[in-house]
């Protein structure tokens, strides 16, 4: 029988393990909560999810613990994915890795029949880890649109002209983002999370608690619409210095509570609609419920002694984790490369000049070396061409190479073909690139762009990804680049001249790219 003090020393030590194992994954988490208003939120999950297990915390005590060995089996697997994570600059997947951790210990030392109990909570806590860059973009590009699209169509109304050019808002007095440049609505998690708190606390029918979550988007859309309209009227009528000051920092608070009250109307409309009625409250996790017994205190069921080959076992994969990380995370290799700042003005015919990077899209690129420079051949009357370098020395924070594909609707361009084309450069191997044909107020416009990190150019973004997960776990390097070449198309000029047009420059540039952008 166990002494209680080895009682509480084991689960100490796992506790110890844990915290030893994921101290720089969370101390990073929080520090992102702290700086990024898109995840600010991430504060008060872990908070609300303690909340519900304390408000759960007798009928988890009646259930019956059937330790199960298929806990291991899911510890063992969340610890390798915390090995790729950290070792392949990915962090969502550091930082997922801890829930699947603690599904697996919950799953090896109280069984799967608990796990469900707890699923909810558990389940809950995916919303304080930010989702990836790559799929942000994505999903909130197509909201933030919208969003300008709504607000171009009642302004008007207001007796306010405006021009809309993708996510950006041409008014009399200035120009307003509904975001910066490839960002995405601020407050759609933060209402998403606040939908499920808001549901759980409120309501009690699954059907109205789903019905609210569901609404957080055009909740967000029409909150963030109400926003633009405001500063819009504010500029019209007002002065457009204040309204850009109000705009950027009283809004925010404005917009949350706009959202809470929209949620606070929709679900009184629906209480008045459907009235609930009299019935027990059925929690998130009622499937695994027991009929009340007539005692509480009399049901509740110890919890069985802790097993040693249990804690023996979890203790070893904790601590073998955390000895291989700590011996082949070595730090980050950083190779040397001249600045971009130096990249040549002239190739043959061909004489560049610098045009420089608003201060705004800056920011929104974040730390790296950038060049965006036009180049005119002496030779050839045709338009310049633009070339734009994006060199990002370390990703392993989560800063990543925008995609134009994400960059160009939020300009107000759209996109009219869409190509993979196979590029054949000096000193480099041949590889996929893409091509795009965009156009804006008549002007149409040719983009060859790819990704290119350690001589090896790809056309996929997710290729990019995986390709610097891989170097980063062989190499301990994740930087990377962005390629961007840009030529206006003429009248009647296809494509494939406009990239003909381009290419003659493209190989004159591709033998200097591993200089500024190292092997």
């Amino acid at each position: 029988m166990q002494k209680p003090t080895q009682v509480r020393l084991l689960p100490a030590l796992i506790a110890g393990l844990l915290l030893w194992l994921y101290a720089g994954t969370l101390f990073h988490l929080v520090l992102q909560w702290w700086r990024d208003p898109n995840f600010s939120h991430g504060f008060f999950v872990p908070l609300f999810s303690a909340f519900v297990l304390w408000q759960e915390r007798d009928r988890l005590r009646m259930l019956t613990p059937r330790p199960s060995w298929s806990g291991l089996l899911v510890l063992g697997c969340g610890l390798c994915v915390l090995i790729v994570g950290r070792l392949g600059a990915e962090l969502f997947l550091a930082r997922f890795s801890l829930l699947l951790v603690l599904a697996g210990l919950i799953v090896l030392f109280r069984g799967w029949r608990f796990f469900r109990a707890v699923f909810f909570p558990w389940a809950f806590l995916i919303l304080m880890i930010p989702i990836p860059t790559i799929l942000f973009n994505q999903i909130t590009l197509p909201l933030q649109l919208l969003t300008s699209r709504v607000a171009a169509e009642i302004l008007p109304l207001l007796n306010v002209p405006v021009l809309r050019e993708g996510n950006i808002i041409q008014l009399p007095g200035k120009s307003l983002e509904v975001a910066e440049a490839c960002s995405g609505i601020h407050s759609l998690i933060s209402l998403f999370t606040l939908a499920i708190i808001y549901g759980y606390l409120m309501e009690t029918r699954r059907w109205v608690r789903w019905l609210l979550v569901l609404a957080a988007v055009p909740i967000a859309i029409a909150a963030n619409s109400v926003r633009i309209i405001g500063t819009g009227l504010l500029v019209q009528y007002w002065d457009p210095a204040k309204a850009e000051g109000f705009y950027h920092l009283s809004w925010g608070w404005i917009i949350f509570v706009i959202s809470l009250s929209l949620l606070y109307a929709l679900h009184t409309a629906v209480r008045f609609l459907w009235p609930p009625q009299a019935e027990k409250i059925a929690g998130p996790s009622s499937a695994a419920q027991q009929p009340p017994a007539p005692s509480l205190q009399s049901k509740v069921i110890a919890a069985p002694p802790l097993s040693i080959a249990r804690v023996v076992l979890a203790t070893l994969l904790l601590a073998s984790a955390t000895v291989y990380l700590q011996r082949h995370d070595l730090g980050e290799v950083f190779a040397s490369r001249q600045t971009l700042d130096q990249f040549p003005m002239q190739f043959g015919d061909w004489s560049g000049f610098d045009e420089p990077i608003p201060d705004d899209v800056r920011i929104v690129l974040g730390p790296g070396d950038f060049l965006q420079r036009g180049y005119n051949s002496a030779a050839d009357p045709q338009p310049q061409i633009d070339l734009f370098i994006a060199y990002v020395p370390s990703q392993r924070a989560g800063d990543t190479i925008h995609s134009p594909q994400n960059c160009i609707p939020g300009a107000g361009w759209s996109l009219v073909e869409l190509t993979r084309i196979t590029l054949s450069l000096p000193a480099h191997d041949p590889f996929l690139a893409n091509r795009y044909i965009i156009t804006k107020g008549g002007e149409r416009v040719v983009i060859i762009y790819w990704y290119y990190a350690h001589g090896r150019g790809v056309a996929s973004e997710y290729l990019s990804k995986y390709y610097l997960v891989n170097d980063s776990i062989n190499l301990h390097r994740s930087d990377g680049a962005l390629i961007r070449f840009t030529t206006p198309l003429a009248p009647g000029e296809t494509a494939s001249e406009a990239e003909a047009r381009i290419l003659p420059l493209a190989r004159s540039v591709a033998p200097l790219l591993d200089t500024y952008i190292p092997r």
